[in-house]
């Protein structure tokens, strides 16, 4: 049962001009697929090396300065209250009971 449409889309096919591959076509394709990645058994420590090679970690000075820099505001932003007058200066071995001494 085929109408008019098809038999006319058969003859558009038909009538169609096929462009012939180039005559390197099979070289280009086994290039192509040697350059593809081939899959690869799964191991633990391959894993954990790509997942490494993928976070792209920063360079060590500029964790170092940013951490400076945000140490630096931190302190800026907490407040200094010299309105106490009897305040005992804290010392840094103030933690320590005094019957204690050095470790």
């Amino acid at each position: 049962m085929a109408t008019y449409q098809d038999e006319k889309i058969d003859e558009m096919l038909k009538a169609r001009s096929v462009q012939s591959a180039s005559p390197d076509l099979a070289q280009r394709i086994i290039l192509k697929a040697q350059m593809t990645p081939q899959i690869q058994v799964f191991s633990l420590a391959r894993w954990i090396k790509q997942s490494f090679a993928e976070l792209h970690l920063p360079n060590p000075a500029y964790v170092l300065a940013g951490t400076l820099m945000m140490g630096f505001v931190l302190g800026l932003t907490v407040p200094f209250d010299t309105a106490i007058e009897n305040a005992e200066p804290v010392q840094a071995l103030s933690f320590l009971d005094s019957d204690e001494g050095l470790l």
